[in-house]
């Protein structure tokens, strides 16, 4: 019990700095948020608000995707070179990993939030089911972050090569973004719990397969 106290611990407190981090440097966020914004009103001028429901779908979770890539890039750049030695010694890499998912996840589902909510204002509300598309949405971030995170660490290995998140996470995310597609539409025209509870809990699993493995293997990653 006082080891499970001591990991939550540390957790919370990679979280904490992760967000005082942040804020310190919040032009970061802001040129994100600025990014959904930039695409989403480029999407409004480029159908004229008048949208279907298919393209409405689709924008959404694309730019929600790389919007998510741009923002775990980063994930590792206060810990890249040697400082990985310094918090060799204070932490444990699977409580690291694990602060960071939770920290990206919160990052990455504000941006689904802000998206949301300028496709809502400026493309229209075209989704049947508010209540089951934050669900996807809280599923996709999970999932999204856990990936994203262990790629992000990757990133850093190999000197913050840029080309390297866009590369290995979009083959990755690729079962995630099909199957998160295809129930989203259903949210927007029509969404039946029963009918969709097995895609949902796939999305579920997938997320969790991939924070398994994230935690796993992040040590092997760190030793190197």
């Amino acid at each position: 019990m006082k080891y499970i106290c001591r990991v939550v611990k540390q957790v919370l407190s990679i979280i904490q700095l992760n967000i005082t981090l942040e804020w310190r440097r919040r032009q970061s966020f802001l040129a994100v948020l600025l990014y959904t914004l930039t695409t989403t009103y480029l999407a409004y001028l480029v159908f004229n608000g008048v949208i279907s429901t298919e393209s409405w779908n689709a924008l959404f979770w694309i730019i929600v995707l790389f919007a998510s890539i741009q923002a775990a890039f980063r994930s590792f750049q206060n810990e890249a070179d040697r400082r990985f030695l310094l918090y060799f010694g204070m932490v444990k890499p699977q409580v690291l990993i694990l602060g960071k998912i939770i920290y990206n996840f919160l990052y990455i589902f504000l941006i689904g939030l802000s998206g949301l909510l300028l496709f809502v204002f400026l493309l229209g509300n075209l989704v049947d089911d508010m209540g089951a598309f934050i669900l996807l949405l809280l599923i996709a971030s999970a999932g999204f972050s856990a990936i994203l995170t262990f790629v992000s660490g990757i990133s850093a290995k190999a000197s913050d090569n840029p080309a390297l998140p866009a590369i290995l996470s979009i083959p990755l995310l690729y079962p995630q973004v099909l199957t998160l597609s295809r129930t989203s539409m259903r949210a927007l025209t029509g969404f039946s719990w029963e009918v969709n509870g097995p895609y949902l809990l796939v999305l579920l699993m997938l997320a969790l397969v991939s924070t398994l493995l994230s935690y796993l293997l992040f040590a092997y990653l760190w030793r190197d």
